[in-house]
C-alpha cells in the first residue's frame, strides 16, 4: 500500500470515528429512572389536523428523582416550538410529552383532550405536584422530570 493511500485510510477511519463519537449521533438518554422508550414513538406527532404538534412518549417507568419545582403551568401555542410546554414556579421551561391517546384541538383556546375526549389541558392549566407523590392530572399519571413533564393514558408499569 502507498503512503498517499494510507494516509486516506488513516483519514477516513479518522472521520468516522469522529462522527460515531458527536453528540448528534450519541442515543437519545431517557429521563432518571425510566425504562426504554421506543423510538418510533418517542418522536413527535401530529396532534390532529390543527396544527398543534403533541411530542410523543411511549411506555415508560416512573421512579422518584428529584425535582426543584413544586407546581408547572402548561403553555399551548401553535406558532411556538415546541407547541406545549411548562413553566415551572422556578423559572425552568419543561418539555410536555403525551403518550398516544391525547389529542389537541387549534382554535381561540387551544385545549388537549384526553383518549376518552375529555378536557386534559389548556393554556394556562397549573399543575400542582403533592408533596411525596405524583400528580394526576383529570385522572392521567403525569411523571415528573428535571427537564420533562410525561402525561400518560396508563399508569407506568
Amino acid at each position: 500500500m502507498t503512503r498517499s493511500s494510507r494516509t486516506l485510510f488513516s483519514l477516513l477511519a479518522l472521520g468516522a470515528l469522529a462522527l460515531g463519537c458527536s453528540p448528534a449521533a450519541a442515543p437519545t438518554v431517557s429521563p432518571a429512572g425510566a425504562s426504554s422508550q421506543p423510538t418510533s414513538a418517542a418522536a413527535s406527532q401530529p396532534a390532529s389536523a390543527s396544527g398543534i404538534v403533541l411530542e410523543r412518549t411511549g411506555p415508560i417507568g416512573c421512579d422518584s428523582i428529584g425535582i426543584d419545582y413544586k407546581s408547572a403551568n402548561i403553555r399551548i401555542d401553535a406558532a411556538s416550538d415546541p407547541d406545549v410546554w411548562a413553566e415551572t414556579d422556578t423559572g425552568k421551561k419543561l418539555a410536555v410529552k403525551w403518550s398516544e391517546g391525547f389529542t389537541a384541538t387549534d382554535g381561540d383556546a387551544p385545549v388537549i383532550k384526553g383518549p376518552k375526549g375529555e378536557e386534559v389541558a389548556r393554556d394556562g392549566t397549573v399543575i400542582v405536584v403533592p408533596p411525596g407523590a405524583y400528580p394526576r392530572q383529570v385522572g392521567y399519571f403525569v411523571c415528573l422530570a428535571p427537564d420533562t413533564l410525561y402525561v400518560l393514558e396508563t399508569d407506568p408499569q
